[in-house]
């Protein structure tokens, strides 16, 4: 018997996720150089907070979820048209709770597996994404909020970073790779970037460690 799209969509959902999200990751900072605009940027970070969350429980708290997505993307189009600084903060923070969660959701299922088939390790990934995703949104919007709490080329951003640059400078400091070209020039900035840095190393050491454990004790059982 031939599985129904919704069967195939619920058994896919971390792949879903992981490649919707390397997709922004990769697509967002060309359409910063292309200058298409944040609208463009917005509803692919909106499409992957809809992936984020998809996964999470059943269906009715799936709708609430879906419902929450949409009012926390509408907070950020509205946080461009106004002069208060809440409103950008706001709807970062929210953004970031819906893929924080979604980040633990994703992490939790990967460690519960007992046989790791290739959806926990999509599910690990996309965690790691969704973390690097996270920082992202926050630094681009501190960055804006606060103008000078960022250096690039050794000169402050006193407009702030657009979402490609802070993606770039969230994922290097996830990765701990520190090129330099893009640093942190305020105490907060500094805390976030090694916050950020030490759950980086954190998550690659402790968790894909064990996926990877628990694949070869399936191969060799």
């Amino acid at each position: 018997m031939r599985a129904s799209p919704a069967h195939l969509l619920q058994g896919h959902r971390y792949a879903l996720l992981f490649w919707s999200l390397l997709a922004t990751i990769s697509v967002g900072p060309l359409l910063d150089a292309l200058h298409f605009g944040d609208d463009a940027m917005e509803a692919l970070l909106f499409g992957c907070l809809i992936a984020a969350v998809f996964p999470i429980g059943v269906k009715i708290r799936r709708a609430v979820l879906v419902l929450l997505v949409l009012a926390v993307q509408l907070l950020r189009w509205l946080a461009r048209d106004v002069d208060t600084n809440v409103i950008p903060i706001a709807g970062a923070v929210l953004w970031c709770g819906l893929g924080g969660m979604a980040a633990y959701h994703s992490i939790r299922y990967s460690l519960s597996a007992v046989a790791v088939d290739v959806e926990h390790f999509y599910a690990a990934l996309s965690g790691y994404l969704l973390l690097g995703m996270c920082g992202g949104v926050i630094v681009a919007t501190l960055s804006t909020v606060w103008p000078g709490s960022m250096m690039v080329g050794g000169q402050p951003a006193t407009t702030g970073l657009d979402f490609g640059d802070s993606l770039y400078f969230s994922f290097v400091t996830l990765a701990t790779l520190g090129y330099g070209d893009i640093t942190p020039a305020s105490k907060v900035m500094r805390g976030l970037a090694l916050f950020e840095c030490i759950v980086g190393q954190l998550y690659l050491a402790l968790l894909i460690a064990r996926l990877v454990g628990l694949r070869g004790a399936v191969r060799s059982g």
